[in-house]
Order: structure tokens, then C-alpha cells, then sequence
């Protein structure tokens, strides 16, 4: 009989929170969110939010998809942020998280239906962070490059907009998504 696709998690970690498509283990100290059977998100990627994202984050800012709320962190230790609103579809990951920072609001939406329906405030935000979940491949980044345009319209002139990177991708992919970066 083949190994289940948790096998491994729960031998070496330990299962921190489990509702309905969502898991969370601990593995040597760091955190790991599961949705379905497809790793979304790890605190061992905390020092890349720190490099890529604290120096931009300011004043109000628009974070795209919670995680494990390592970005939301970060950006919320950045002494020049007054709020932080961001937007996630799933509530099982929302449930994950708990209760929410000081100037930090959640939102369980799916950010296509927010842009449609909420986000014609104007170029209201200093920073946005996309935190997507996707494979960084060719085939994803015109649906990607369509929601990072539709978001510019919510950035303020000087604003700043960070995509997400996953460093072990292929080095053309994440130039393509560098390229998406406004700062």
C-alpha cells in the first residue's frame, strides 16, 4: 500500500490546526499550511518577506492572500504602516490565523469579486503585496499579470506593488514576475 500524501507530516511534525480543505503542522520550529494537499505556505520564508517587502510597506497598505500571516507580520512591524487590509478567499485559513493584529482588517473574499465590487475607491493604497498561491510557470502568469494590473488602479501615484517569488523557481520565471513589481 503506497504512502499517504500526509504521511510524511505526521511523522516528522506535529498537526497544529485542521479544519475542513486546511492543515497546519510544525516541522523543526516552522509552520506549514496545507490547503487540500498543496503546500500553500511556510515560516521559513519569513527572511524573504523581510528583504522583499518591509522597506516598501507604508502608510495604508492592501495585502493579497493571508498564508500563515508571516507577510501580514511583517508588514505590520514596519512602524510607517497604519492599516493593513487583506483580502483572502479561503475562511478555513482565515480560522487558522485568529484574531486579527491592531490595523489589520480581514477580508473573505475572493479578490477578483472585491475588484468588481469594491475597489473602485481610486488610488487609495502606498503598498500592495500579492501573495498569491500559484505554480510560477508560463501558463499562470497572463492571469496573474491581469489581477497585478487591475490592482495598480488602487495605487497611489508613488505607491509600491510586490508579487510574491518562490526562490527555487526557475530564474526566467522569476525575472518575468520581478517585472511585475512596481517600486
Amino acid at each position: 500500500m503506497g504512502k499517504g500524501p500526509f504521511d510524511f507530516w505526521f511523522e516528522h511534525g506535529l498537526l497544529e490546526f485542521e479544519q475542513g480543505d486546511v492543515k497546519i503542522f510544525t516541522v523543526d520550529g516552522d509552520n506549514f499550511l496545507f490547503v487540500d494537499q498543496v503546500l500553500y505556505a511556510s515560516t521559513n520564508e519569513r527572511a524573504w518577506y523581510l528583504k522583499n517587502i518591509f522597506s516598501y510597506a507604508r502608510g495604508k497598505c492592501l495585502e493579497i492572500g493571508l498564508g500563515l500571516g508571516v507577510a501580514s507580520k511583517v508588514i505590520l512591524t514596519n512602524p510607517e504602516v497604519t492599516t493593513l487590509l487583506t483580502i483572502e478567499s479561503n475562511f478555513d485559513v482565515i480560522s487558522a490565523f485568529g484574531d486579527t493584529f491592531r490595523h489589520h482588517m480581514l477580508l473573505n473574499m475572493d479578490v477578483n469579486t472585491w475588484i468588481e465590487t469594491a475597489a473602485h475607491a481610486g488610488p487609495i493604497y502606498d503598498f500592495i503585496f500579492v501573495d498569491h498561491f500559484a505554480e510560477m510557470d508560463e501558463e499562470f502568469y497572463p492571469d496573474l499579470k491581469e489581477l497585478v494590473d487591475k490592482l495598480k488602479l488602487n495605487l497611489k501615484q508613488d505607491g509600491k506593488l510586490v508579487v510574491w517569488i518562490d526562490e527555487h523557481a526557475a530564474e526566467e520565471d522569476k525575472k518575468a514576475y520581478r517585472k511585475l513589481w512596481v517600486v
